[in-house]
């Protein structure tokens, strides 16, 4: 995460900062530093600001980096000639942790894990919206509709589904799930009346991912399984 010096700056000698600013823009650079603001003058949007108060702001990829370089050698000079040539107060920041899609894991346990709540209300978050159901059971809408109506269709026949992801592999932007589901049999799948049996069968999914939320899902469910389970002749 990147981290940021701040200073507030009045020059008390024109020559000395001017020396100053060299030896600080050299160490900067050599220590992976960038300034993103460097003796700026302030337009003030709101409260007191010195009318002769400068700022500088400096970058650097982490609190490693800024503390090698404000303790280094290359520096040192730089700070002696400050202490004399400049009035200044310097803050060390941490910067806001970038905000990065989510990984490929996580999207697809978010897919599973909303099947045991029932909460579909950030499924947006997670599937594209012309997301491909492959195949698409009859009847489903394509896109995310199809998938929030699934959802709601296996909690109908399993009110207590309990979804739980055994294993994942990913490669590249597909990846490989395979699923336990259990649940009470409470309302009609697959033709069959509700039974009360406790049922568990398996699903096997292969998910793509493209622009950090999942495009396609191939799945196959045993349904075999499922229907010797409820009795099924």
């Amino acid at each position: 995460m990147a981290v940021y010096s701040l200073t507030e700056v009045r020059v008390l000698d024109g020559e000395g900062a001017r020396k100053y600013a060299e030896i600080a823009q050299s160490s900067v650079a050599a220590h992976g530093g960038k300034f993103l603001v460097l003796a700026a003058e302030a337009e003030v949007a709101e409260g007191d600001w010195p009318q002769d108060q400068l700022a500088v702001i400096i970058e650097f990829a982490d609190k490693k980096q800024l503390h090698t370089w404000y303790d280094s050698a290359e520096y040192a000079p730089a700070r002696k000639i400050a202490a004399t040539a400049l009035d200044r107060r310097l803050v060390f920041l941490d910067g806001f942790p970038p905000v990065t899609a989510a990984d490929p894991e996580t999207l697809v346990r978010r897919f599973y894990a909303a099947m045991t709540t029932g909460d579909v209300s950030t499924a947006g978050d997670y599937l594209a919206d012309d997301w491909h159901d492959i195949p698409l059971p009859p009847g489903t809408p394509a896109g995310i509709d199809g998938y929030l109506g699934t959802v709601a269709f296996l909690r109908s026949a399993f009110p207590d589904l309990d979804v739980s992801v055994e294993e994942v592999v990913v490669s590249g932007d597909r990846v490989a799930v395979r699923v336990l589901a259990t649940g009470t049999h409470r309302g009609e799948i697959l033709g069959i009346v509700p039974t009360g049996r406790t049922v568990a069968f398996r699903a096997f999914d292969f998910h793509q991912v493209k622009d950090g939320k999942l495009a396609s899902t191939w799945h196959l469910e045993d349904f075999f399984a499922l229907q010797l389970q409820l009795g099924a002749q």
